[in-house]
């Protein structure tokens, strides 16, 4: 069990993010409606922002590094082809490699997407990003068991906003 001065302490932090995220919410006028982040499209938004970051990679390259399986990779490449925002094209050193890049059209959009992501999270290095995520986690499932313990109704339709709001992040 950990310790109850630390878990207060967390938790303050906590309360103090929430109100410190809001003022600079209002601040910018992030959450009106008309800024609400709505996903265009399921799970190809991380394939733009990883080719935005390193564009002229391998598929094979590109599912390792997202921790994808080739089959969910090509699936996804090739929705984006159709969509204009990719090109698949044969490596002229390897014939057997197939090289993916961004389309401008594909640019915008990952740029588009990268300006979702709160920049007060540039403080952190990959390392604490990984920890802090593994944090959340832990604390999302926990309160996800308390809500499904208490009302089985309400865990169900929390769960489906969420799938609907933050289906892109997370494929």
């Amino acid at each position: 069990m950990s310790n109850l001065l630390k878990q207060k302490n967390a938790a303050g932090k906590l309360i103090e993010f929430g109100m410190v995220r809001h003022t600079v919410d209002n601040m910018y006028h992030r959450d009106s409606d008309e800024n609400e982040h709505r996903p265009t499209f399921q799970g190809q938004g991380k394939i733009l922002l990883a080719l935005s970051q390193n564009d002229g990679i391998s598929q094979k390259q590109l599912a390792t590094s997202l921790d994808l399986t080739a089959q969910s990779t090509a699936e996804f490449v090739n929705k984006l082809v159709k969509k204009g925002l990719v090109t698949k094209e044969k490596s002229t050193s390897d014939k057997r490699m197939t090289v993916i890049r961004l389309t401008n059209a594909g640019r915008e959009i990952a740029n588009k997407e990268s300006k979702e992501i709160p920049e007060f999270l540039d403080v952190l290095t990959d390392e604490e990003l990984d920890q802090f995520a593994n944090i959340l986690t832990k604390i999302n499932s926990r309160l996800y068991e308390e809500i499904h313990s208490n009302n089985s109704t309400l865990f169900q339709k929390t769960q489906r906003v969420i799938e609907n709001h933050l289906r892109d992040w997370f494929l």
